[in-house]
């Protein structure tokens, strides 16, 4: 896997439809013919790649929430950024 640099900025790609159910966030990649479903977390750093976001700046709107260590948020936050990148749910936006 990649490791996201700290000045790499990413952003959802334009061909993906997603909801949110009880909590639970579904997205549906129209070119992939795949669903993919997120949890509490994952929609959090999913509505905040609206807009171009960086690694840091996902990690710290995920610890303005949740009680974990930054390291820890910043682990979770990579991974779950090159998941999105292999299933082709977000781009490099910079």
């Amino acid at each position: 896997m990649t490791n996201p640099s700290i000045s790499t900025t990413y952003r959802r790609t334009t061909n993906a439809e997603a909801f949110e159910v009880d909590g639970e966030w579904v997205i549906m990649h129209a070119d992939q013919y795949t669903i993919t479903k997120l949890n509490e977390v994952g929609g959090l750093i999913w509505s905040r790649l609206e807009q171009e976001q960086t690694p840091d700046s996902l990690t710290d709107a995920v610890l303005e929430v949740y009680d974990i260590t930054k390291q820890q948020a910043g682990q979770d936050v990579e991974a779950f950024l090159n998941q999105l990148l292999q299933l082709g749910l977000i781009n490099h936006a910079g």
